[in-house]
Parts: structure tokens; sequence; C-alpha cells
């Protein structure tokens, strides 16, 4: 299976809920797909990303990568930043080698979706297939967005 980074960017919380939802569902199938970590975020009407840790903990915990730390930062400006290096901090990977990681065409992607109101799940998962992750997705009226990891 490929380690994969995977954005998938909603209109709602609600929604985000529901696609949360189904993400665990077809893990719990053992079809070919692993979410190592997790996160919900909320781009508010200043720009700033938040941490949705009410809905993100009951489906992935508090703890995920640095990968995902870091482009939360980089999605969020300068508050996000911190955010972002707080929470992968515990990855060990320095700054410049996660902004090495993301093209600057992907942020400008991601970032042209999550505008104000909207609500990101940013997973770093294992899969076998994109199918069934798109189809939840799109099936939700989501836009959905990959990077291969290391």
């Amino acid at each position: 299976m490929a380690q994969q980074l995977i954005v998938a960017v909603f209109d709602s919380v609600d929604v985000a809920e529901r696609a949360g939802r189904d993400f665990r569902n077809f893990e719990e199938k053992d079809l070919g797909f692993k979410i190592e970590s997790g996160v919900l975020v909320q781009k508010d009407a200043t720009g700033k990303l938040i941490l949705l840790d009410k809905q993100t903990r009951p489906f992935w915990g508090t703890v995920i990568g640095a990968l995902t730390g870091g482009l939360i930062g980089m999605l969020g400006g300068p508050v996000g930043s911190i955010l972002g290096f707080t929470i992968g901090a515990s990855g060990g990977l320095a700054e410049h080698a996660i902004k090495d990681a993301f093209d600057d065409d992907l942020v400008a992607a991601i970032t042209s979706k999550l505008s104000s109101g909207h609500v990101a799940f940013i997973l770093e998962a294992q899969e076998a297939s994109p199918f069934e992750v798109d189809n939840i997705v799109l099936g939700y009226g989501g836009t959905i967005f990959r990077k291969p990891l290391p």
C-alpha cells in the first residue's frame, strides 16, 4: 500500500463529520485503507485555521504527523504555522524538510478550496487504491488532494 497525505475539503463541519465516519467504516472493512493520523481543521473568517479538536478526537485522537502539522502551518499563515509546528514538532522533521515535501502548486490549490467556513480533513494514510476514498469525498461534494509520502 502507498503512504499518502490526503486532504479532503468540505463545505461544512457536518458534511466533514459524515465523510469522516465513512472513512472510518471503510478502514474497518480492512480493504486496503489504513489511517495513520488525521485532523479536522476549519478556516475562520480571518483566514486562520482552527483545529476542530472535538470532531478530531473521536476519529483519530490527538497525535498527528510532522508533515500534516507542516501543511497546516502552510495553509494557515503565521498563526497556523505556530499551530502546525506545535502539532508536528514531535515528528522530528525540520521546517525546511517539511516545506520541501510540498510544492507551491499543491498548497495553492488546497488554499483556493479551503475558503472561510470550509473544513478540511488532513489524513496520513496507507491506501491500496484511491477509488473508495475518492467516492466518499466526491459523494459529499468535497474536493480531494493527494501527495505521496516517503
